[in-house]
């Protein structure tokens, strides 16, 4: 029963959704062809009826059809618009109307001129009702409401006039005509239903192809706002890359020259007491120096500048090396420093391997408050895999990759420096990196950490060491030429040079470099990177070498720590060190390239990341 009532109120009443706005808009392009044809099928009919039958009164019927043809399709102009969604209903209940009327009209036709003892009018009219009909179902098909007001009056009056004949022919068109009747009906519904699918199809569409586009113009927005973030990102960046050379630079230029008064005062009569103050200086000179080596450590890994040179070395001499260091700090923290013994000789840069290690043990130690570090090595199939252990905080599996970028510290909110930079792992990674391994970490908040790099087994034997020069190799009558624009450094170098009974001549630019060169040949160059006028320290020592007329030792003394600076100091090929240098390492430097004074320009390689 309840499926009956829904049929009906369908038949009656206009779906009030967004799709009726579609379904008579649809309907709408039909009308005027409709109304047209319902018009001239008026005018044949009467025509045909009257000359075959002769009935005058045909032409009542077909004047009063055709003036409501012509109304029709007047009136339409004068009706809202189909697409306007507050007046759409109001356009589908006048057409409902127009429909209504059309078909009533047929219906009459049938009434007033199908007379079942003329089968000639039965022909008649029911060949111009099957087709009326037929097209305006079709015509009013997208809208069932507007279907059945045109076809249940059109088609109906032809049954009420055959069935009560006595005739069996006229009975059975009677019965014929009911059936159509419900044939049509059904073929209208199913016609609008599909109708109707394919405007919710559109619909479903339309809002579709609409959520995509907002998608897309979130998506390009959202990409906007991370290339932007992104580039703000680069930005920040290198001001940071160029404040940490900068400032690097600026305290490294003070600290080296006062590296090299503490040295040549070191050299004086002092006293008990003034030799204790010296030692505290020298200290904490030291310590400010380590700090920055730091930050010189990951310039260096930062530009890619660092060029691994592999060989074949035995890894027990680098463990006893580290434990002669590391041994006296932890032993002064209360901690247990144990080494296990190896026999493996691996193949990897021996400098970066060490300074890796030595940044590993020294947060070991520092975050360690009792029990203790242990460093060794192990075999693993065909590699080595070297260890340090502590039994330290540990390190939650959240920061298992955030502590290896820089700057980033555990435990340290007040970011005390006696507790380093955070640089310290930042550096171990960017060398591994660099020698094609990876550094791999297991830890347990409370209980420990253990980090472990993984290096190859050397296939060769162990060469034999070159010996270097002596720290205390004679410097006594060297010629040196020295160039840097900062007079206290200069003042500081020239007295430790003749401290070591070089002959010094010091020079604050190129140009007075050059013109020195009138009454001086130099053994040997020191000069600064940055020089006056914009020049460099490489540029100034190809002058002096063109002018003296052969390869003149160099060495660059630089506090410059900016990655494309230390590109360009590194691919001059001359040998390069970083201020604040220690007394030792500019002795050995020297001494170094005195030596190697016949080696062609660029064999000369950077020096480590320092330890």
């Amino acid at each position: 029963m309840s499926s009956w009532a829904s049929l009906l109120s369908q038949a009656w009443r206009f779906d009030r959704s967004r799709g009726l706005t579609a379904e008579m808009e649809l309907l709408d392009r039909n009308l005027p062809a409709a109304f047209v044809t319902y018009t001239l099928v008026a005018v044949m009919a009467t025509w045909a009826y009257w000359s075959t039958i002769g009935d005058a009164s045909v032409l009542w019927w077909g004047l009063a059809s055709t003036l409501l043809g012509i109304a029709c399709f007047l009136g339409r102009k004068v009706l809202p618009s189909p697409g306007d969604p507050a007046k759409v209903l109001v356009y589908a209940q006048a057409v409902r109307f127009m429909a209504m009327l059309l078909g009533v009209t047929w219906g009459l036709f049938a009434l007033l001129f199908m007379k079942p003892e003329w089968p000639i009018t039965l022909t008649l009219v029911i060949t111009m009702l099957a087709g009326m009909s037929a097209g305006g179902l079709v015509v009013f098909s997208s809208s069932w409401p507007v279907s059945v007001a045109y076809g249940l009056p059109c088609l109906l009056p032809s049954a009420l006039v055959l069935l009560p004949a006595r005739d069996p022919v006229s009975q059975s068109m009677g019965l014929a005509s009911l059936a159509y009747l419900l044939v049509m009906g059904v073929f209208s519904f199913h016609a609008v239903q599909v109708t109707r699918r394919s405007i919710h199809l559109r619909f479903e569409n339309a809002d579709l192809v609409e959520r995509l586009r907002e998608q897309t113009h979130r998506a390009f927005e959202a990409r906007q706002m991370a290339e932007e973030a992104l580039q703000d990102a680069e930005e920040a960046n290198r001001a940071k890359s160029v404040f940490l050379a900068s400032a690097s630079h600026d305290l490294r230029q003070p600290l080296h020259a006062l590296g090299l008064f503490l040295t040549a005062l070191g050299h004086t009569d002092l006293d008990e007491r003034q030799r204790q103050m010296w030692g505290h200086v020298e200290a904490s000179s030291a310590a400010a120096s380590e700090m920055l080596n730091t930050l010189l450590d990951f310039s260096k890994v930062d530009a890619g500048v660092i060029t691994p040179q592999p060989q074949a070395f035995p890894v027990q001499s680098l463990l006893h090396k580290l434990e002669r260091h590391f041994a006296p700090q932890a032993n002064d923290k209360g901690l247990v420093f144990r080494v296990r013994d190896t026999d493996l000789v691996v193949w990897a840069d021996p400098r970066l391997v060490e300074q890796v290690l030595r940044n590993l043990l020294t947060n070991a130690i520092r975050y360690t408050e009792r029990g203790g570090v242990l460093l060794g090595c192990r075999r693993r199939g065909d590699q080595a895999v070297l260890e340090v252990w502590d039994t330290g905080i540990g390190i939650e599996p959240s920061q298992h990759q955030a502590i290896f970028q820089e700057f980033h510290q555990l435990g340290n909110p007040e970011r005390d420096r006696t507790k380093g930079l955070g640089l310290g792992l930042a550096i171990v990674q960017g060398l591994a990196q660099a020698m094609g391994t990876t550094v791999a970490l297991l830890s347990r908040p409370g209980r420990g950490s253990v980090f472990r790099m993984t290096l190859s087994l050397s296939q060769e034997g162990v060469p034999e060491e070159a010996v270097a020069p002596a720290v205390s190799a004679p410097l006594v009558g060297v010629r040196v030429l020295l160039i840097d624009d900062d007079e206290a450094v200069r003042m500081a170098m020239a007295e430790l040079l003749t401290a070591w009974g070089c002959a010094c001549e010091p020079a604050g630019s190129e140009a007075e470099a050059v013109r020195l060169l009138a009454r001086f040949t130099p053994d040997v160059v020191l000069a600064d990177f940055r020089l006056r006028d914009h020049r460099t320290g490489p540029q100034a020592i190809e002058a002096v070498r063109a002018r003296v007329g052969r390869a003149v030792p160099a060495i660059i003394v630089t506090g410059d720590t900016a990655a494309d600076r230390l590109r360009t100091a590194v691919g001059s090929g001359i040998t390069l060190l970083h201020k604040p240098v220690g007394s030792v390492a500019l002795q050995r430097a020297l001494a170094r390239a005195l030596a190697l004074a016949s080696t062609p320009p660029g064999s000369d390689q950077v020096d480590a990341p320092s330890a």
